[in-house]
Protein backbone atom coordinates (compact mmCIF):
# COMPACT_ATOMS: atom_id res chain seq x y z
CA UNK A 1 0.00 0.00 0.00
CA UNK A 2 1.41 3.41 -0.93
CA UNK A 3 2.07 6.00 1.72
CA UNK A 4 0.35 9.38 1.87
CA UNK A 5 2.35 12.57 2.13
CA UNK A 6 1.68 14.97 5.01
CA UNK A 7 -0.68 17.18 2.99
CA UNK A 8 -2.71 14.20 1.79
CA UNK A 9 -2.96 12.93 5.37
CA UNK A 10 -4.13 16.35 6.55
CA UNK A 11 -6.73 16.57 3.77
CA UNK A 12 -7.99 13.06 4.45
CA UNK A 13 -8.10 13.62 8.20
CA UNK A 14 -9.97 16.89 7.80
CA UNK A 15 -12.45 15.29 5.44
CA UNK A 16 -13.15 12.40 7.85
CA UNK A 17 -13.61 14.92 10.66
CA UNK A 18 -15.95 17.02 8.51
CA UNK A 19 -18.00 13.94 7.65
CA UNK A 20 -18.37 13.06 11.32
CA UNK A 21 -19.70 16.56 12.03
CA UNK A 22 -22.56 16.35 9.53
CA UNK A 23 -26.06 16.18 10.94
CA UNK A 24 -27.71 14.68 7.86
CA UNK A 25 -26.67 11.96 5.42
CA UNK A 26 -24.99 13.16 2.24
CA UNK A 27 -26.97 13.29 -1.00
CA UNK A 28 -26.86 9.96 -2.81
CA UNK A 29 -24.82 11.43 -5.67
CA UNK A 30 -22.07 12.49 -3.23
CA UNK A 31 -22.22 9.12 -1.50
CA UNK A 32 -21.67 7.44 -4.86
CA UNK A 33 -18.68 9.69 -5.57
CA UNK A 34 -17.19 8.95 -2.15
CA UNK A 35 -17.68 5.23 -2.69
CA UNK A 36 -15.75 5.43 -5.97
CA UNK A 37 -13.00 7.53 -4.37
CA UNK A 38 -12.79 5.10 -1.44
CA UNK A 39 -12.13 2.20 -3.82
CA UNK A 40 -8.97 3.95 -5.10
CA UNK A 41 -8.24 6.33 -2.24
CA UNK A 42 -4.47 6.43 -2.65
CA UNK A 43 -4.84 7.95 -6.12
CA UNK A 44 -8.09 9.87 -5.69
CA UNK A 45 -7.69 11.52 -2.26
CA UNK A 46 -6.96 14.81 -4.06
CA UNK A 47 -10.65 14.92 -5.05
CA UNK A 48 -11.87 15.20 -1.45
CA UNK A 49 -11.53 19.01 -1.14
CA UNK A 50 -13.69 19.38 -4.26
CA UNK A 51 -16.29 17.04 -2.80
CA UNK A 52 -16.24 19.00 0.45
CA UNK A 53 -16.78 22.27 -1.42
CA UNK A 54 -19.88 20.92 -3.15
CA UNK A 55 -22.05 20.98 -0.01
CA UNK A 56 -22.15 24.12 2.21
CA UNK A 57 -22.30 22.33 5.58
CA UNK A 58 -19.54 19.90 4.57
CA UNK A 59 -17.44 22.73 3.21
CA UNK A 60 -17.69 24.70 6.46
CA UNK A 61 -16.84 21.65 8.57
CA UNK A 62 -13.92 20.78 6.24
CA UNK A 63 -12.45 24.29 6.47
CA UNK A 64 -12.72 24.20 10.26
CA UNK A 65 -11.09 20.76 10.39
CA UNK A 66 -8.27 21.92 8.10
CA UNK A 67 -7.62 24.88 10.41
CA UNK A 68 -7.47 22.46 13.36
CA UNK A 69 -5.05 20.23 11.42
CA UNK A 70 -2.73 23.17 10.74
CA UNK A 71 -2.73 24.05 14.42
CA UNK A 72 -2.17 20.48 15.62
CA UNK A 73 0.26 19.55 12.86
CA UNK A 74 3.07 21.87 13.90
CA UNK A 75 4.87 19.27 16.03
CA UNK A 76 5.55 16.28 13.83
CA UNK A 77 8.35 13.84 14.58
CA UNK A 78 9.83 11.40 12.13
CA UNK A 79 9.39 7.83 13.28
CA UNK A 80 9.32 4.31 11.97
CA UNK A 81 5.59 4.17 12.64
CA UNK A 82 4.67 6.94 10.20
CA UNK A 83 4.25 4.39 7.39
CA UNK A 84 2.01 2.30 9.62
CA UNK A 85 0.00 5.39 10.56
CA UNK A 86 -0.51 6.32 6.91
CA UNK A 87 -1.58 2.78 6.01
CA UNK A 88 -3.94 2.60 8.97
CA UNK A 89 -5.46 5.98 8.09
CA UNK A 90 -5.96 4.85 4.49
CA UNK A 91 -7.64 1.62 5.55
CA UNK A 92 -9.87 3.41 8.02
CA UNK A 93 -10.87 6.13 5.54
CA UNK A 94 -11.57 3.53 2.87
CA UNK A 95 -13.98 1.73 5.22
CA UNK A 96 -15.81 5.00 5.92
CA UNK A 97 -15.96 6.24 2.33
CA UNK A 98 -17.21 2.93 0.96
CA UNK A 99 -19.88 2.54 3.66
CA UNK A 100 -23.50 2.90 2.54
CA UNK A 101 -23.75 5.97 4.84
CA UNK A 102 -20.32 7.62 5.18
CA UNK A 103 -21.61 10.24 7.64
CA UNK A 104 -22.95 7.62 10.02
CA UNK A 105 -19.80 5.51 9.65
CA UNK A 106 -17.60 8.52 10.42
CA UNK A 107 -19.69 9.41 13.45
CA UNK A 108 -19.58 5.87 14.80
CA UNK A 109 -15.83 5.69 14.35
CA UNK A 110 -15.12 9.16 15.70
CA UNK A 111 -13.23 7.89 18.72
CA UNK A 112 -11.13 5.59 16.55
CA UNK A 113 -10.48 8.35 14.01
CA UNK A 114 -9.30 10.79 16.66
CA UNK A 115 -6.69 8.25 17.72
CA UNK A 116 -5.53 7.72 14.15
CA UNK A 117 -5.48 11.24 12.88
CA UNK A 118 -3.47 13.01 15.55
CA UNK A 119 -0.66 14.70 13.66
CA UNK A 120 1.63 14.65 16.65
CA UNK A 121 3.00 11.15 17.44
CA UNK A 122 3.20 12.08 21.12
CA UNK A 123 -0.54 12.76 21.06
CA UNK A 124 -1.09 9.34 19.53
CA UNK A 125 1.09 7.77 22.19
CA UNK A 126 -0.84 9.38 25.01
CA UNK A 127 -4.25 9.18 23.25
CA UNK A 128 -4.75 12.93 23.39
CA UNK A 129 -5.08 13.60 19.67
Amino acid sequence: MASLNAQQENNLTAFMTALSRQEDPLPSSLQAQLHAIGQNLENRSVELPTIAASLPSLSKAYREAMAEERTDGNATLVSATEQDHSDELLEHATRILTDSDPVKAAQQDLSRVSGLVASNPLKRLFRRG
